[in-house]
């Protein structure tokens, strides 16, 4: 109900208003003599529309004005002068001390009427507003206490390891804007470091609402030393049933080695990881093999992971796409050929020089995607590891898969997870998940299933050559593998062996394998082991890994 507040020191004036508008259908009046009472009544009963005399004794009606006006801060209230001035100079000082509109003397019931309406609904718009601003001012602070809530969580779930910067040269948006970039860095139980870079879909606090559980299972990773590709595996299984159809994470798992220089890597769907040499050329770009982590099933889902060497002073660059797509007004997108032209030309490249130069080609306007780069520059890492608690126990493990066991995917995720249930090998379990990883598929592959690598010679081939795989599998009806994995003392190694049922395969290829796109496994193998010997046509292998990660004197740059 419209609240009106009729201000006249004469009676009959404040009667006659009452009874105009009362036509009208208002009947909610306040009445006042004069303007300080007025100002009092205003503020005591808040009206919607005041009427008010300009002459009165005392505090005239333009005096009273402004506070009358002051008594409703925040929102309209119309003031209409009452008057018989007709001089121009009188109307304006009404106009500069608050007043809205005028009533002439004597009173024109339709004009009243109509001026009385269309004041009422403009102050009905405004109260409206002042609704709507108090919603929106409330949301709003809301808003900045859930932002500093979730920006607490996120600092505490999301710490910054201090090998990050001890180790590594990077850029990551700020942190008080929430994004869908993800950077992470851990030490490893065998001395190296795990990196995480990941690119959730989207922008803003919804596309980085995966990091927290991915932060968590990361690091929870590392501390068990997880090998590269069961991170992935897991990482993976737990996005799929986290995030909605339409979003995903494209991903980079990298675990860079004591010394340094080798490198296993999961990368789905991130740009090309870049190398160069102290001579500022490129030496490898590695190309993601995986679709993007949080779309396939597990079954689907390939934990395949590649290997790579560096060596000393070589830096690495690992970076997500909002770098690569700076636009550039007539030389359009960067591209990652563009990145790593930047990347080669100076000798004295970081993460933050990348970004201005990415901020200058796109003229100044704001990046379409989030940014993060990540650089590292090859030498061995410097981490003082625990020493054992007690003296190791040897022990003598032997598993017997059937054609059943080959069967199932999940079969060698089950041995390593036997194997690393020993106290004492997550330093290396890691590299125990690769090498029986590369010793199971040889004996399945090769051994059980009689696939030839040279399928694989032709890029088309790797397709076929899986295809093989899946259809043999498939069919098989009988095949044994027994796997033997003991510690020895006082040596303190493992020795693995692997036997297979199968015919065998010619053994002669695989000295030559280095410079091969097949046979890496084995390249692989020797790396990580201190031996490797293969007899019976193939059908055995037996290799020995150090427990302890070990960094030879020729390991270590001048």
């Amino acid at each position: 109900m419209v609240k009106i507040l009729i201000v006249d020191d004469e009676e009959i004036n404040r009667i006659m208003l009452r009874e105009i508008l009362s036509e009208a259908g208002y009947c909610n009046f306040i009445e006042a003599h004069n303007g300080q009472q007025a100002i009092e009544t205003a503020r005591q009963h808040k009206p919607d529309i005041v009427l008010l005399d300009v002459i009165m004794p005392g505090m005239s009606g333009i005096e009273a004005a402004p506070q009358i006006k002051a008594s409703s801060p925040g929102c309209y209230m119309p003031i209409l002068f009452i008057t018989s001035l007709d001089d121009e100079q009188s109307l304006v000082k009404c106009l500069a001390s608050g007043g809205d509109d005028f009533i002439s003397k004597p009173f024109e019931k339709i004009i009243l009427h109509a001026k009385v309406k269309a004041h009422e609904r403009t102050r009905q718009l405004s109260l409206e507003i002042q609704e709507k601003n108090q919603s929106l001012t409330y949301f709003q602070l809301e808003v900045e206490r859930n932002h500093r809530i979730v920006e607490h969580i996120f600092d505490n779930a999301i710490g910054r390891n201090p090998v990050t910067t001890d180790y590594f040269d990077f850029y990551t948006q700020p942190e008080a804007q929430f994004n869908g970039d993800l950077f992470l860095c851990e030490q490893s139980p065998s001395g190296g470091v795990y990196l995480f870079i990941g690119d959730f879909t989207g922008h803003g606090l919804a596309s980085a609402i995966g990091a927290i559980p991915v932060a968590q299972l990361f690091t929870s990773m590392t501390l068990k030393g997880l090998a590269v590709g069961e991170m992935a595996a897991r990482l993976n299984r737990l996005l799929v049933n986290l995030l909605p159809a339409d979003m995903f994470c494209v991903a980079s798992v990298l675990e860079i080695h004591a010394n340094g220089k080798n490198f296993t890597l999961w990368s789905g769907g991130l740009p090309r990881l870049a190398v160069k040499t102290s001579e500022q050329e490129i030496r490898l770009l590695i190309d993601p093999q995986h679709m993007p982590l949080g779309i396939l099933e597990e079954h689907e889902f390939d934990n395949q992971t590649q290997y790579f060497e560096t060596e000393w002073g070589d830096t690495l660059l690992l970076y997500t796409d909002g770098l690569m797509e700076s636009q550039h007004k007539e030389l359009g997108m960067l591209g990652e050929a563009g990145v790593e032209k930047w990347f080669t030309r100076n000798s004295q490249v970081n993460a933050q020089l990348l970004v201005d130069k990415a901020e200058l080609y796109r003229a100044g306007a704001a990046a379409e995607d989030d940014i993060t780069i990540v650089l590292y520059k090859s030498r061995p890492f410097q981490f003082e590891l625990p020493e054992p608690l007690a003296e190791p126990i040897p022990f003598n493990l032997s598993f017997h898969l059937t054609a059943q066991h080959i069967k199932d995917a999940q079969v060698i995720d089950q041995v390593v997870a036997i194997v690393n249930s020993i106290p004492g090998l997550a330093a290396i379990r890691s590299e125990l998940f690769t090498v029986i990883t590369e010793l199971t598929n040889n004996a399945i592959e090769h051994g059980i299933l009689g696939l030839s690598s040279d399928t694989k010679a032709e890029p088309e081939g790797f397709m076929e050559y899986y295809e093989q795989r899946r259809d043999r599998i498939a069919q098989l009806e009988k095949g044994d593998i027994w796997i033997t994995v003991q510690r020895q003392m006082p040596d303190n190694v493992l020795e693995i062996s692997m036997q297979d049922s199968g015919p065998g395969f010619d053994t002669a290829a695989l000295k030559h394998c280095e410079d091969e796109t097949f046979g890496r496994g084995f390249v692989l193998i020797r790396e990580l082991c201190q031996s490797l010997h293969i007899s019976d046509s193939g059908k055995q292998i037996k290799v020995i890994m150090p427990i302890e990660p070990v960094l030879d004197d020729a390991d270590i740059p001048n």
